[in-house]
């Protein structure tokens, strides 16, 4: 019985974790006309050199390919997902993996949010400068 109750409280644990760092995956820019939008997030991933990310008149979300990157060592990866919508840019950080044992596996962790900080704000500051002058 304390086993069980012991596992439980852990497992409840690490949800939480989980659920709690989703938010500082995403990043949200509000009263953006959707074209204006569009435009500098195109423009924003292809400065930074980040995987390309084409977002055209008729799409409202679109997914980039894989971005790796190393953090203490371990080789990690995600999918950025952007979704354009009247008046709301999101985007956010999706399937993260790490590399291990010559494959690559989802992350049971969530993300830092110095690390995600370091990967989102960059390109918040990069699409409200480009949008600034609109």
């Amino acid at each position: 019985m304390k086993k069980f109750f012991l596992l439980t409280t852990v497992v409840l644990f690490l949800f939480n974790i989980k659920m709690d760092a989703q938010e500082y995956t995403t990043l949200e820019i509000l009263n953006l006309d959707t074209e204006i939008a569009r435009n500098a997030i195109n423009q924003t991933f292809k400065d930074l050199k980040l995987p390309p990310m084409h977002i055209w008149n008729n799409e409202t979300s679109d997914e980039s390919s894989f971005y790796k990157y190393t953090s203490f060592m371990v080789k990690n990866r995600f999918v950025f997902k952007v979704n354009v919508e009247p008046n709301k840019l999101t985007i956010s950080i999706i399937n993260r993996q790490y590399y291990s044992n010559n494959i690559w596996v989802d992350s049971p962790l969530p993300m830092s949010k110095k690390q995600a900080a370091k990967i989102l704000d960059p390109i918040k500051e990069k699409v409200l400068a480009l949008t600034k002058t609109n």
